[in-house]
């Protein structure tokens, strides 16, 4: 597939630690900084969740709200390693609402990283499940978890990979008790023939089945197959084979699985970046049913459809498949980069199986403003035809209408990204914890600051207070305004509890009881920042 090459624009990130061209989101080269440090500095902050310190999100064009899909915006915070410096925020998953404001908020530590937020159904029932570990400096995952929490926020189950496969950050899907996920290895192999060191190493990628509850390992698609016929050659590679005077060990990144979609009659769909192709493969033969894209792709793929080192395929009814068409980059040493093959965009297309040809249907950037996304990214298809574009490694997601108008362009924080940006309208989050609520008196005044990291029904508050626990009539109400509801209470009162109700006026749960502090300098929250 032929592509112009455009030159490089300042917004292209050129700092990559290694000549491995992986996810280079990795953790920071700087000695002895863990991977998730941060700063509160431009960060939310709450006085009744002083421990929640999110990445507060704006946006640089005006926001059309009215035509955003309703729900939520499920991401989650990292930082990008080719800007110094900490996190803005402490890094995790994260559900924000159409203003960009938290819903959930689940710091991990600054120990381990964390990517795609995703919701699923396990067991018949709405889960939230995500991959947290650790990436190197060269981008490779040398751990890696799935963890899954129900509506109530309870861990219902953690999987790691068997060893030597590790799981990556890419992508995992649920399916019924089991679990598809993207995995890597490395595997020695003499690289001679494609121009690499005889004393080679593939980063081998798979997509896994294990059964979620007792992690045992059901399926494997080795792109690589090492001692067999390579299920996917190493000749499909768009990223060339490391110079043979590279240091020993240096990785060959050829496939870089990214995305793996479960289907009907045991066939998954399976986006590779590095050959710019993905794959409808039959898990019960081990055989590739077409070629969408790449040096053999089975359809002849329209110019205007074209896409390079794509993330996030997904097939669609109708025969349309969407994907993020990052157009960037081959890596040609450390730090730096070849030409854009094109702009970054997400795409979708129609596949005439018949004629085997690909035709654009839809196609959403940045017109003014195009980025050059040199690693990750998202496209998906809402449910109100809207679509949701995650940016990958610039600092964006944006919504657009069906017909490309441009409604919501969020900006993150920082050197903060989000591998993905993904939408939900039909997560319900009943925390298994009782709201929070603190108290504050300031010039004489009290106010009383209520909420619940992860309730979506919550629409109300109302404040008890009283001189006791065991009596504390209600003071105070107020429609719930963001994450924390700032409420001001008339009098003073020696204790207070909060009630949230739903919609309807139901009684959803109570806090503990809280008082003002005696600490007479206990600061207020930031202006905005609730």
């Amino acid at each position: 597939m032929p592509f112009k090459a455009f030159p490089s624009r300042s917004s292209l990130v050129v700092a990559v630690l290694s000549a491995c061209a992986t996810c280079a989101f990795a953790a920071s080269a700087q000695a002895a900084a863990p991977i998730g440090a941060y700063t509160t500095k431009g960060a939310d902050s709450f006085v009744s969740a002083p421990n929640l310190h999110p990445p507060k999100l704006h946006t640089d064009v005006p926001t059309d709200s009215k035509q955003l899909a309703p729900g939520y915006f499920l991401v989650d915070n990292f930082p990008n390693v080719t800007t110094p410096g900490p996190m803005t925020g402490e890094g995790g998953p994260l559900i924000l609402n159409d203003q960009l404001q938290p819903v959930w908020s689940y710091p991990i530590g600054t120990g381990v990283t964390s990517t795609n937020l995703k919701q699923q159904t396990y067991q018949g029932k709405p889960v939230l499940s995500w991959w947290q570990g650790i990436v190197t400096n060269s981008g490779v995952s040398t751990s890696g978890e799935i963890d899954v929490v129900n509506q109530d926020y309870r861990k219902v189950a953690t999987l790691t990979a068997q060893l030597p496969w590790i799981i990556s950050v890419h992508d995992a899907v649920i399916s019924g008790s089991d679990i598809w996920v993207t995995a890597y290895r490395n595997v020695p192999a003499d690289l001679s023939a494609y121009g690499g060191p005889a004393a080679g190493t593939v980063y081998d990628a798979g997509i896994q089945e294990y059964n979620l509850k007792t992690g045992k390992l059901l399926y494997t698609f080795d792109a690589l197959n090492p001692g067999g016929t390579a299920n996917i050659p190493l000749s499909a590679a768009e990223q060339p084979a490391p110079a043979p005077t590279v240091p020993a060990g240096t990785l060959w990144d050829a496939y870089h699985v990214n995305a793996v979609q479960l289907l009907p009659n045991n066939e998954i769909l399976v986006s590779m970046r590095n050959t710019w192709a993905a794959y409808l493969i039959n898990t019960k033969t081990n055989k590739i049913v077409w070629t969408l894209g790449g040096k053999e792709s089975s359809f002849k793929v329209a110019s205007d459809a074209q896409f390079a080192w794509q993330h996030d395929a997904q097939l669609l009814p109708n025969n349309r498949v969407s994907l993020f068409d990052d157009g960037c980059c081959e890596i040609v040493g450390p730090g730096q980069f070849a030409p854009a093959n094109g702009v970054s965009r997400g795409l979708v297309l129609s596949l005439d199986t018949s004629n085997h040809t690909a035709s654009l249907v839809a196609a959403y950037s940045r017109a003014s403003r195009p980025l050059d996304a040199a690693f990750l990214g998202s496209m998906q298809v809402l449910p109100n035809g809207n679509a949701l574009v995650g940016w990958g490694s610039q600092p964006y997601f944006s919504e657009f209408t069906k017909s490309g108008k441009l409604l919501l362009d969020a900006v993150w924080p920082g050197k903060d990204l989000s591998y993905r940006a993904l939408f939900s309208n039909t997560w319900v989050g009943t925390p298994y914890f009782p709201p929070s609520g603190a108290a504050r008196k300031t010039n004489g005044k009290t106010t009383v600051y209520a909420s619940w990291d992860g309730d979506t029904q919550v629409a109300s508050w109302k404040v008890l207070a009283g001189s006791n626990a065991n009596h504390l009539p209600a003071v105070a109400t107020k429609t719930k305004n963001g994450f924390e509801t700032p409420i001001a209470i008339k009098g003073s009162y020696k204790t207070y509890k909060v009630q949230a109700f739903d919609a309807k006026g139901h009684l959803l749960r109570t806090s503990r009881a809280f008082s003002v502090p005696k600490a007479k300098s206990l600061p207020l929250p930031p202006p905005g920042s609730y």
